[in-house]
């Protein structure tokens, strides 16, 4: 099983591809593309139909997926100004890839249209969606209700201008809306990483009465008041971060007995009513759930994607890697560049990995599959043991 991934920035994008190509070729040790990703900026929309073209001509890849992104992610750096391209390829014997395009109807409820009758049982989905012509709830409502237990991860893409302008490249074309999306089985086990950039403060919660997106109360209190209980406990740098910087993590598979980090969806606080005491967050919740309050800044989501990789790191180097940063990490969040692809190294070696900074982030919590912001959603590649 082979993974490469090679970058360029050169603006010239016809006179890069040949390098480029060649450089990926030697680094698959000649062997065709199962898969075959491709992430270009904006500088390049233009030539999708060219990059298309020249890629399914020289590797002629079983899978070909891209689209244009505000940074690329590849090799050892992170691309977030100026012209990038990030060609990753795979060749793994054995493998399942079932590639489909899912696009919204013309009816009068619009709903997504273009799903498989079925995907095998224990199969990864990657996907990369258009924001303009693709509703992120629908689009995961959807696989949540047709294909259960199957871990989903991708981006909305980020580097169109608006609808009729995705740019999505596809063996089939270059598709100006939708989504391409890829079930990954067989041979390869697609393993998720979610770092939602944020630490717990305080202990966990109960919802004790709520409406809709308001927590009114918890543990039978006042919800501004148990905020301010929490605040009142904890060191002066974390309440500072609280009053700039707060979220609520709301469990997802409640019928476990122990809650970590990882089984929480990160949500904003959206604001507060003084008055009824209630917390507005960016979820609908209900009485009975259990919540944590939660804080993000730079430090948080260093420590956190770090936890995660080291614990992975335990089960030993994945063939490959794909990294869906969201548009507000990189250097934006960390004031230095190279953070995320730089922590996937450090923690599980030379893997080749590549990505993009996206528009909202999707990856799988305690379960299920959400759309996130400021989060790193990873794609780890392992040979599927017993299946090779």
């Amino acid at each position: 099983m082979k993974c490469a991934v090679v970058t360029t920035t050169n603006p010239d994008i016809a006179s890069a591809l040949d390098g480029l190509v060649e450089r990926l070729r030697d680094g698959l040790g000649g062997a065709r593309p199962d898969l075959l990703m491709v992430w270009f900026t904006p500088h390049h929309a233009a030539d999708a139909p060219l990059i298309r073209e020249r890629l399914l001509e020289q590797l002629d890849p079983a899978v070909l997926m891209g689209c244009p992104a505000l940074g690329v992610l590849g090799e050892t750096v992170e691309i977030e100004s100026g012209s990038g391209v990030a060609l990753w390829g795979a060749s793994w014997p054995g493998v399942e890839l079932h590639a489909f395009h899912l696009s919204m109807g013309e009816a009068d409820v619009p709903e997504v249209t273009g799903w498989p009758d079925d995907l095998p049982e224990g199969a990864g989905v990657l996907l990369l969606a258009d924001p303009y012509t693709t509703p992120p709830d629908d689009l995961l409502r959807g696989f949540d209700e047709r294909y259960p237990g199957r871990a989903v991860l991708g981006g909305m893409a980020s580097g169109s201008n608006g609808p009729g302008e995705a740019n999505l490249v596809s063996r089939e074309g270059v598709h100006d809306e939708g989504t391409l999306a890829l079930a990954i089985s067989g041979s390869v086990r697609l393993d998720p990483v979610v770092s939602q950039g944020c630490r717990p403060v305080g202990s966990h919660l109960v919802v004790t009465k709520a409406d809709r997106n308001a927590i009114l109360a918890l543990g039978g209190k006042p919800a501004l008041a148990a905020l301010e209980r929490v605040a009142n406990e904890v060191e002066p740098a974390e309440r500072e971060l609280m009053r700039r910087a707060l979220h609520v993590g709301r469990v997802v598979d409640e019928r476990k007995s122990k809650f970590e980090q990882g089984d929480f969806l990160v949500r904003n606080v959206l604001g507060v009513d003084p008055e009824k005491q209630a917390l507005f967050i960016g979820d609908w919740v209900r009485a009975g759930q259990t919540i944590q309050f939660m804080v993000r800044d730079a430090a948080a989501a260093s420590e956190e994607l770090g936890a995660l990789l080291e614990r992975e790191a335990q089960a030993g180097a994945p063939s490959g890697a794909i990294v869906f940063s969201c548009n507000g990490r990189g250097s934006r969040l960390f004031g230095v560049p190279h953070h995320d692809i730089g922590r996937v190294h450090d923690a599980l070696g030379d893997v080749p990995t590549a990505g993009f900074f996206a528009a909202g982030e999707v990856g799988p919590v305690g379960g299920q599959s959400f759309l996130h912001g400021f989060t790193a959603s990873i794609a780890l590649f392992r040979e599927n043991a017993g299946r090779a």
